[in-house]
């Protein structure tokens, strides 16, 4: 992905999340995983955009079963916690791909 470092975010909340979701695009999640050190893959972007639809079906930002039983039947069963802790770098799934993803915080984090 380019290098986005000096395009300015659309504004987040205290937690780092888009204080509207829709702002977000891809260039912007690519955008927020550079201020974490990470650098987003197309397989990265799948993912987010697979949380995106799980926002719009369900109106709410998922948790990390829920969010998983998701992701698995859309995408495959090569999808899972451990893979995705190992891919997005963080031990709070469901939190880092709402957050990547342009979403509230889930309900359930705190």
């Amino acid at each position: 992905m380019q290098n986005l470092a000096t395009t300015a975010l659309p504004p987040l909340d205290q937690d780092g999340h888009l204080c509207n979701h829709l702002d977000w695009t891809p260039a912007v999640a690519c955008q927020m995983a550079a201020n974490d050190g990470l650098i987003l893959t197309e397989q990265h972007l799948l993912i987010l955009q697979q949380v995106r639809e799980f926002y719009q079906r369900f109106e709410h930002a998922p948790a990390t079963r829920p969010l998983l039983r998701f992701l698995i039947k859309q995408l495959g069963d090569q999808i899972s916690n451990a893979q995705l802790m190992a891919d997005f770098q963080t031990g709070l799934v469901a939190r880092t791909l709402s957050r990547l993803a342009g979403l509230p915080k889930p309900a359930n984090c705190l």
